[in-house]
Parts: structure tokens; C-alpha cells; sequence
């Protein structure tokens, strides 16, 4: 069954298609193989290159966190959305519609909370950073997904927490 997203990296919006094995990026057939690892984690092949995928749903996105090996590995946020539900999206941007209700900002990946950046009942903007997790002896920096204020703090610095574990609770409002 055809399955369409939008895969944003770093800024640049990319279109992809699943096809059962079959991957399309940008209209181009690409060999990639998946391979799932854990839950919430994928390996991903394309010919003899390889990387780590932590995914996590986060407010009708997908997270993905992809660390690409090597001495210095290099980890790389990723936002996947179905394609209706990214043209949707830019729709109420453009319109400057809020969506109502919380939004859970979740570990991608088994770790440590090293620092947590906001206190409840702080007013944040989509994007500000709230919660550091050190997973694999890297940093991630976590951020909301969209503006609003800290409902709730889930977790504790210094705390060990699991993959698509919520973390930070923001509560948006309308307007």
C-alpha cells in the first residue's frame, strides 16, 4: 500500500514514498533497507552506508532522530509528516490558526535527562529548547513543538527514562 510523507531535514522538505520495499525520494527509486532494531529504532542501509533512526510521534509529527556512524558519529534531526497532514499543517500556519490542547515532548531514545531548560507555567515558543537527554554519550536537545505553556515536567535531571517516554506536557491554547 502507497504511503506518502513529508520528510523535513535541516530546513529542506523532501517527498517520500513507501511502496511496500519499494522507496521513492523526490520522484528518484532509492535501495534502502530497513531494518527495525528495538522499539522506536531503525537501522537504515543504502548500499554499504548505514544509520540509526529513533523515531518518536510528537503532537501529529513524527521525530526522528538519525545518527549516522563512524568515529564521529553525527546525529541529525528529522520531522516526518503524511503528506495530506504537512499540507494541512502549512494551512493553518499560513492562516495563523493555533492548534488547542498538549502537546508531549517524549524521549526518541532510551537515556539520561542531563538538564531540564523550563519550569511549569513558562510561556515557550514552538521550537524552544526544554529538556537535554544524553543518550549514547551524546547530547539531544529536545524542543516543543509548538507554543504554549509547561503543563507539566514528567521527569527528573539526573533520571534514566525510556524511548517515547513523555517527558515535558505543553498546553496551547487557541489564538
Amino acid at each position: 500500500m502507497l504511503k506518502r510523507f513529508s520528510v523535513t531535514i535541516g530546513g529542506k522538505e523532501r517527498i517520500v514514498e513507501l511502496d511496500g520495499p519499494r522507496v521513492v525520494v523526490d520522484g528518484k527509486e532509492r535501495e534502502i533497507e530497513l531494518l527495525a532494531v528495538e522499539e522506536g529504532a531503525w537501522l537504515l542501509r543504502e548500499g554499504n552506508r548505514q544509520a540509526l533512526a529513533y523515531v518518536d510521534g510528537v503532537g501529529g509529527k513524527i521525530g526522528v532522530s538519525i545518527r549516522r556512524g563512524g568515529a564521529n558519529p553525527v546525529v541529525v534531526g528529522a520531522e516526518v509528516m503524511e503528506a495530506r497532514s504537512a499540507a494541512v499543517a502549512e494551512l493553518v500556519r499560513a492562516r495563523g490558526v493555533a492548534v488547542a490542547g498538549p502537546a508531549a515532548v517524549r524521549s526518541p531514545m532510551p537515556g539520561r535527562v542531563v538538564k531540564i531548560l523550563v519550569r511549569a507555567g513558562e510561556r515557550i515558543a514552538a521550537g524552544h529548547a526544554v529538556v537535554v537527554v544524553e543518550a549514547m554519550k551524546m547530547e539531544n536537545e529536545l524542543r516543543a513543538p509548538r507554543a504554549g505553556t509547561i503543563r507539566e515536567i514528567r521527569c527528573a535531571e539526573g533520571a534514566a527514562v525510556e524511548a517515547g517516554q513523555d517527558l515535558i506536557v505543553v498546553e496551547t491554547t487557541p489564538g
